[in-house]
């Protein structure tokens, strides 16, 4: 009955330990699976933590080429008035040089004009001015 017992505790000892073995190996396993979950929390955080201060960065540029693209927008405003000041400006140059050119040739027309009455009027005279130095009662 001793042996019965002895080996009944041996058997024990044998089931007890291989449970205990069992119970090791999954504490190991589970110890291993949270310090993998642990070490992809860690470097997913320091990924985040990269990507945050790209995003800031990433903020911060686009805020100053906002504001160069405003500072070149007014400038372009400001172009486009003086381009349209210009074009205006233009605009009534020509057409005092057409009003110009029209009275130009006007004149010239009128110079023409009095020039052909003039040699019309020399011929004319030039053939009587006997006639009234004869008529003339005082000479």
């Amino acid at each position: 009955m001793k042996d019965i017992i002895l080996v009944l505790a041996l058997l024990a000892a044998v089931g007890l330990s291989v449970i205990v073995i069992r119970f090791a190996e999954k504490a190991d396993k589970a110890g291993k699976s949270l310090e993998e979950e642990r070490y992809s929390r860690m470097v997913a955080e320091e990924t985040l933590q990269k990507n945050d201060a790209k995003l800031t960065t990433l903020q911060e540029e686009l805020s100053e080429d906002q504001g160069k693209m405003s500072k070149i927008q007014d400038i372009l405003d400001q172009e486009k008035g003086i381009n349209s000041d210009l074009k205006k400006q233009y605009d009534e140059l020509n057409e005092a040089k057409a009003n110009l050119e029209s009275k130009l040739q006007t004149v010239l027309q009128q110079k023409a004009a009095l020039q052909s009455q003039a040699q019309a009027s020399v011929p004319a005279a030039a053939a009587q001015p006997a006639a009234p130095s004869a008529a003339s009662p005082g000479h």
